[in-house]
Parts: C-alpha cells; sequence; structure tokens
C-alpha cells in the first residue's frame, strides 16, 4: 500500500486527535469532571476497588450495599475478554471524555471508508457523530457505558452492511469486533434500541436480493453475521454468563411475593409477577411533544432543569428586582418538558437534522428504509407512555423490551442513525450531480423546502406552544426558599422559556440553511466536494460545540485530587469507623434508601444505589426497611445508625441490639411460599430467637433440635470469602447476617473443608445446620458461571482478533485481491 494511499486516514486520525485535545484540554492536564452517577459507582464499588488493589483480584460479591450483593452490574465482567486491548487503542489509549469523543469519531469514519465514502466527507460525518450533544450531557452525568456503547455501533453496523455487500470475511469479523466491543461496554439497553432498527435494513436486504435473485449471498451474509454474533457473544461470555444467571433474582426478574399482604404493599415494587418492569415505572422517563422539539432546537423545552441562564434574561432581572444576588449566569428551572428531570436535552443538531432531511431524498432506497425507518421508529419508542398505544403493545409482546426503563434514552442511537443516512446521501447524490444536474437538483430543491418548511413550522410553534408546568411555583418557592414575589418570577420565567426557544428556533433554521447553502454551491460546481464537505464539517462542529458549551466546559473540570475525595468522612463517620470490629452494617436516614451509595464509601451499607438489586432485597426494603422495622434492622447486624439533627448535621447512634454476624436460635418455624415467609417477619416474637424456614428447605432440618446454645464468631473477612468459628455441645442452626443468593449461584459453604448445605431463613438470609463440637465454618462466593465464562470470553475474543487481522491480510496475500473499499452504488447504502 502505497504512502499516498494511507496519508488521507492519517491526517483524519491526526485531526481527531488534535479536536480532542483542543476539546479537553483541561483532561490533560490533570482535570477530571465531577460525574453525577460516578460519585455513586465510586461509593458502590469501594469494596471491590479496595479488593483489587489489595489482592490483585476481582471479587464477585461486595457487602458493601444493599446488605450484600453481586458485582456484575457494578462492574462489568471483563476477566478473560481480551478485546481490552483493541478497546483501548480504539480510544487511542486516552481515558475521560476525549477517549470517547474519538473512540466515536474513528469509528464512524471506518464506517464511512468501508462503504466508499471519501476521506473529507467521512471526517464531517465523523465530527457530529463524536461530538453529539447527547453524547456529552450523557457522558458528563457519568453514564459512560451508555455513551461507549454508542461509540460503537458505527463498527457494528459496518460488518453488516460489508457482509450484505459479499465481504463475507471482512465484514463479519468486524461486525464480530464491533459487536464485542459493544457488549463488553455492558449497556445492553443501547444494542439493544439500535438492535430495534435492523429489521428495516434486513426486509430491505431481502427485497433486493430477491429482485436480484442473489438470495444465496442474502444467506452466505446472514451465515457470516450469526457466526460474528456467535462470536461477539462469545467474548462477551464472561459477563453474560454471570448477568444472565443473576437477573433473574433481581427486581429486573419476576416477583418472589404473591400476596398483598400489609408489610408488602409498599409503592417501589415495580416488577410483574412474570418478569420485567412494570409499566408505569419503566416508562417513567417517556419524551413529550417539546421534548422531541428540543431533539431540533435544543432549549425547546428548556435544556437541563438546572439550566444556566444570564443575568440579563427576563427571569434574571425579575430575581434581582426581588432582593436576590445572582451573579452573572445562574441555574435556574427552566425545564418544561415531560420528563420527571433531565440534565440537559436530546439535540441530534440542526446540521444533522438537515443531512437526515437531504438523505431521505437523495440516498439509496436501502438506506432510506433503514435509516429513515429505523429513525422514526426510535422516535416513536421514545414516546413512552406518551404514544402509549403502540408502546403498549411493544412493551408487552416484544423480547426484553420490558426489561428496559427510560424509554428517551432510545433517541441516543438517533444521531448516529440521521448522520449516517445524510453522509450516504451526499456521497449518493454527489455521484449523480456528475451525470444528472437536473435529477440531482431537483433533489436538492425537494429536500431544501421540506427541510426550511420544518424550521418555519418549530418557529411559528413558539407562537402556540405552553411554557408553563403545573410545577412552576412550587419549584420556584424551593428554588428561592420561599421567599420574593414568586408569581412575579413565574411569569419572568415563562418569558425567559419563550426567548430562549425562539432564540434556539432561529439558530437551527440558520445552520440548517447554511448547511443546504453548502450543497447548493456543490451542485452548481462553484466548490468540490471536499470543500463542501470541510464546509459541513465544521457547521457541524459550530453547531455541537456552541450547545455543549452549556453542558460542559473547560470550567466544570476540577484537580483530579479535588474529585477523587468529594465525598469525605463526617465526624459521625469517622467516630463509627473506630470501631474495632468493621464487620457491621450502618443505616443512614438522611438519605434515601434506595438512592444512597455514599454511606458505601465508609460503611456497609444498608442502603444502597442500583438499577438491578436483588429482588428479595427490595422486597425487605418496601415492606420492613421503610418502617425501619426494629427486628428486621437487627438481623442484617445494623450495629449503627446515622441521624441528622436539628442542623443537617450527622450523629451517629449505636443500636445495642444488633444480632451480629451470625448467631444461633432455639426455634424454627416452618412456613410453606414466600408470603408466608416473607409475612413470618412481622409476626415472629424474637427473631433472635426464632428462625422462619420455608417448606421446600425442611427435609435439610430434619430431626433437628437446636438449643441456642454455643458461640459462633466471624473470624475472617474477606467480602468474598467469610470464616467462623463455632461452638456448642449439641447441633444448631446457625443464622447468618448475610444475603441469601441462590441456591447453586456461587455460594458455597464448607465445615471443617467438608461441603456443607445452605439454607435461605428469614426470607432473605443465609443458614447452616451446624453438628456438635468446635468447627471452622467457610462460605465462599465462586459462581460456576464466571469461571466458564472467563474461558469462553477469552477462547471466542482471541478467535475475533485472529479472523480480524486475517481478513485485513488475506486481501494483500491472495493473487488480485482488493484491499479496498466496497464503493456505495445507486441500490445499496
Amino acid at each position: 500500500m502505497k504512502f499516498k494511499t494511507i496519508l488521507p486516514h492519517l491526517i483524519a486520525v491526526v485531526l481527531f486527535l488534535v479536536m480532542v485535545v483542543v476539546l479537553f484540554l483541561p483532561q490533560f492536564q490533570g482535570k477530571s469532571l465531577q460525574q453525577g452517577d460516578l460519585v455513586q459507582y465510586r461509593g458502590a464499588s469501594k469494596e471491590l476497588s479496595e479488593y483489587r488493589q489489595q489482592t490483585g483480584e476481582r471479587t464477585n460479591w461486595t457487602n458493601g450495599m444493599f446488605g450484600g450483593m453481586p458485582t456484575y452490574q457494578i462492574s462489568a465482567v471483563t476477566e478473560g475478554n481480551q478485546l481490552r486491548l483493541a478497546d483501548r487503542a480504539f480510544f487511542g489509549f486516552m481515558s475521560g471524555p476525549a477517549g470517547y469523543v474519538f473512540c466515536g469519531m474513528l469509528t464512524f469514519y471506518l464506517l464511512m471508508i468501508l462503504l466508499g465514502v471519501s476521506p473529507w466527507l467521512s471526517v464531517a460525518g465523523a465530527i457530529m457523530v463524536g461530538i453529539a450533544t447527547n453524547n456529552i450531557v450523557l457522558y458528563e452525568a457519568g453514564h459512560v457505558s451508555k455513551v461507549r456503547v454508542i461509540m460503537y455501533l458505527p463498527l457494528v453496523a459496518a460488518g453488516i452492511l460489508l457482509a450484505f455487500r459479499r465481504r463475507y470475511l471482512i465484514g463479519g469479523a468486524v461486525f464480530a469486533l464491533g459487536m464485542g466491543l459493544a457488549v463488553m461496554a455492558n449497556h445492553p439497553q443501547m444494542l439493544y434500541y439500535f438492535g430495534l432498527t435492523l429489521p428495516f435494513l434486513g426486509v430491505a436486504e431481502f427485497v433486493r436480493h430477491l429482485r436480484n435473485k442473489t438470495l444465496p449471498v442474502f444467506g452466505k451474509a446472514l451465515l457470516a453475521l450469526v457466526v460474528g454474533l456467535v462470536l461477539a457473544l462469545g467474548a462477551g461470555a464472561s459477563n453474560l454468563l454471570t448477568t444472565t444467571e443473576y437477573l433473574p433474582q433481581s427486581i429486573r426478574g419476576g416477583a418472589v411475593l404473591t400476596g398483598s399482604t400489609e408489610a408488602n404493599a409498599g409503592d417501589n415494587d415495580n416488577t410483574t409477577r412474570e418478569g420485567g418492569l412494570e409499566w408505569g415505572y419503566a416508562m417513567a422517563w417517556s419524551n413529550g411533544f417539546k421534548d422531541m422539539l428540543a431533539t431540533y432546537a435544543p432549549l425547546a423545552a428548556g435544556g437541563g432543569s438546572g439550566q444556566e441562564v444570564s443575568k440579563e434574561s427576563d427571569f434574571g432581572r425579575a430575581m434581582t428586582r426581588s432582593g436576590f444576588q445572582v451573579p452573572r449566569v445562574f441555574p435556574a428551572p427552566l425545564y418544561h418538558g415531560s420528563l420527571p428531570f433531565t440534565e440537559g436535552p436530546i439535540y441530534l443538531g440542526a446540521v444533522v437534522w438537515a443531512l437526515f432531511l437531504f438523505g431521505l431524498f437523495t440516498a439509496s432506497t436501502t438506506a432510506r428504509i433503514w435509516l429513515g425507518g429505523g429513525t422514526l421508529f426510535i422516535f416513536l419508542l421514545s414516546l413512552g407512555n406518551n404514544a402509549e398505544g403502540i408502546n403498549r403493545l411493544l412493551f408487552d409482546n416484544l423480547p426484553l423490551l420490558n426489561n428496559f426503563r427510560t424509554p428517551n434514552s432510545a433517541l441516543s442511537v438517533a444521531t448516529f442513525l440521521m448522520a449516517t443516512l445524510g453522509i450516504l446521501g451526499i456521497h449518493r447524490w454527489a455521484t449523480l450531480r456528475s451525470t444528472d444536474l437536473t435529477e440531482s437538483g431537483k433533489q436538492l430543491r425537494l429536500a431544501g423546502i421540506v427541510a426550511g418548511a420544518l424550521g418555519a413550522l418549530v418557529v411559528l410553534l413558539g407562537m402556540t406552544l405552553d411554557f408553563t408546568t403545573p410545577q412552576d411555583a412550587g419549584q420556584l418557592a424551593r428554588f428561592t426558599g420561599g421567599q420574593g414575589d414568586v408569581g412575579q418570577l413565574v411569569g419572568a420565567l415563562i418569558d425567559t422559556r419563550a426567548s430562549v426557544y425562539f432564540d434556539d428556533a432561529m439558530r437551527s433554521l440558520l445552520f440548517v440553511g447554511l448547511t443546504f447553502g453548502a450543497l447548493y454551491l456543490l451542485w452548481r460546481g462553484k466548490v468540490s466536494l471536499t470543500l463542501a464537505a470541510v464546509g459541513v464539517g465544521l457547521l457541524g462542529l459550530m453547531d455541537f460545540v456552541g450547545v455543549n458549551q452549556r453542558y460542559l466546559s473547560h470550567d466544570d473540570f476540577k484537580p483530579r485530587r479535588v474529585v477523587n475525595n468529594v465525598v469525605q468522612p463526617t465526624p459521625a463517620d469517622e467516630l463509627i469507623l473506630q470501631d474495632d470490629d468493621p464487620n457491621y452494617r450502618v443505616l443512614n436516614l438522611s438519605r434515601d434508601l434506595d438512592k444512597d451509595a455514599f454511606t458505601s464509601y465508609f460503611h456497609k451499607s444498608i442502603g444502597g444505589y442500583s438499577a438491578v438489586k436483588l429482588r428479595r432485597y427490595q422486597d425487605l426494603i418496601d415492606g420492613y426497611l421503610l418502617q425501619r422495622d426494629e427486628d428486621v434492622l437487627n438481623m442484617l447486624n445494623t450495629k449503627y445508625f446515622l441521624i441528622p439533627n436539628e442542623n443537617g448535621e450527622l450523629q451517629a447512634q449505636q443500636n445495642p441490639r444488633a444480632f451480629g454476624n451470625a448467631w444461633l436460635v432455639s426455634d424454627i418455624e416452618v412456613v410453606s411460599g414466600p408470603d408466608a415467609e416473607f409475612a413470618a417477619l412481622g409476626t415472629v416474637a424474637d427473631l433472635r430467637r426464632t428462625a422462619i424456614v420455608e417448606s421446600s428447605f425442611a427435609p435439610a432440618l430434619a430431626a433437628l433440635e437446636p438449643t441456642g446454645e454455643g458461640t459462633i464468631t466471624l473470624t475472617e473477612y474477606a467480602p468474598n470469602e467469610l470464616t467462623y468459628t463455632f461452638t456448642s455441645d449439641a447441633e444448631q442452626l446457625a443464622v447468618f447476617s448475610e444475603i441469601w443468593y441462590g441456591p447453586d449461584l456461587g455460594w458455597e459453604a464448607t465445615i471443617d473443608g467438608e461441603p456443607a448445605e445452605l439454607i435461605r431463613a428469614n426470607y432473605a438470609l443465609r443458614a447452616l445446620r451446624v453438628p456438635a463440637g468446635t468447627h471452622t465454618i467457610k462460605m465462599t462466593f465462586a459462581p460456576n458461571s464466571y469461571a466458564l465464562g472467563r474461558t469462553i470470553s477469552f477462547i471466542s475474543s482471541v478467535l475475533i482478533l485472529l479472523v480480524v487481522v486475517g481478513a485485513i491480510v488475506y486481501p494483500f496475500v491472495r493473487k488480485g485481491g482488493d484491499a479496498g473499499a466496497v464503493p456505495v452504488n445507486a441500490t445499496h447504502p
């Protein structure tokens, strides 16, 4: 390969590197972002991190939050997966936002080049896909795994399209690599939404091959993709097998309880009996009409819930008149869309919208069906309960869809789909222009009319739109602390919302006009395709950077030591940490029980933060912990409470009645079914003396007559291995303040090295029948799914890398081989 051939690609990569350095310069100066969800993540993963630092190994169990739970969805399992090196390479061996944006640019560029698009046109699309506002907003909020999947979607698409173009080897290889990396990123929801657009492509390809009488080609392409999919899933087996095993036990699985006793009648039962999430809970973040407008005009719905406004705005001046001292720019409750709250809009870009509409008239039939139809479907899906008729049907019938919430996030894949259609449309149209100036001009004119009409409609809608919400008065009362003239402030807030709506609607219309202006100059022959591509790319860059600065600027980066130490122990925490025995649990009454991973920074917490907490523990929260049931808290070894005083300062209060790490009971109450097991927690007089055991475990307790006399002590602790010393003159039933996860899901018990059967007690705890005498009891978490998954991941990921290398090398060693791209033609994207 000649240097002249690869020079444009080297220039593109260097350009991407320069751009991310300029855009995220503070990152290269040792600064970091304080991302909301990542602050919670660091608390949730604190015990994992410490264990890895101490041992160099991963622990698949943590006792840091919710009494104890698997770590599979706290930190993705990537052990054995050799695609980690490829992942680092696609990120340019960079971390932080620079690495993510670089990855998105690089993968989209590769997609376009492999499809035969010119380098500069590919660069233009890559810039827009990489720095799309939604990617920046998601990253700033800490949704990094979601962004990671989005950045690998172009690679997945490249493999699919190449396979259907008879490039079976390279297509299957690229698809396997892209899918493997996307699966490893561990946000299946984004991959699922993208997958929902593929039937549009599949149908279009099938019809095309049927008409061309080339169905064997279609079959071979499918075979290559199926093999690639198997390898990709195999590469992710270490995470997929453990997660698949875990999810049925989590709140994403079916409900355990069937009754509606007073104890389990909480408001947080968010799953169905059959499995998956309940409709209302899943649809909580559904886009409304104004949120959809914000995909075109970013402040159409007010932006974020704390959108920054100027002191000179109507709202800023009203605040000043009300006696408030406000800075030059300050956050205000500008958002008035349908979401409970939001960090910022899912702005798809005015330039991207222009290109998308252009592509609807100029791209191939296959591309328009897939990317146009798929985008429309994604928009519809994102409406959630605001398009209940169709979405309820999909929710109830599409496999796995009812396992996902926040349907508005479906739009996260739309920028890629829309930009792809636009760039492919320009490429095909430029080819047509060279042979048919009249037809290409007609396409440009029609697309321009539609784009202009859409822009004008958005502007005009501002004259009829309602800029109020029922929550305005309450929000402003909280915002001002109840001071000032709330009525006057509400009016000023509405005026500001209307003002920013019109400003952004006109801004977007301007960018659309400039984009079509660049295409018009290309059609007239005033500029070359390269110059037009540069112009479109610069417009996309200015469009997104201008909006992105509202949500992530250089000022948002802080010194890394500040970010890493954002959560500091309070005096109450430090008092608790003086306890010589660290193996206890803490309930922080100053925070929401299920939205608190902060306590886990310093203690083993009763609360936590996870969208996949264990189902049985969620039942305990709903039925007992929210009511602060004393016996249930005691059986969880809640030794300390963090209680806010009248000044909001935390005070540590010791609970002398906590049962400890393990105890011996003198009575066993056998009940039938989970409802009775759960209800008995509220009726048994003394859980310290009585163990509640479901009847399916009764055979393991046959002829046991415990006295409760003896001792059992935790002597060695690791999150995935607990060692106890037991002494008693009689056979006993020991109950442990450890969360049940089983049976046969990883927790194994031994007595003096001999296997012993763990029993579930008290609905959510572990218990063990122990013979008389002095014994060493050990509980170890060693899931078979993890061991098997590591092996499969290693083999599959190595195979993917070998196939990719082979697919790259093969055209060069094959006589007469062609290593180049497959050109875009009139019938295929």
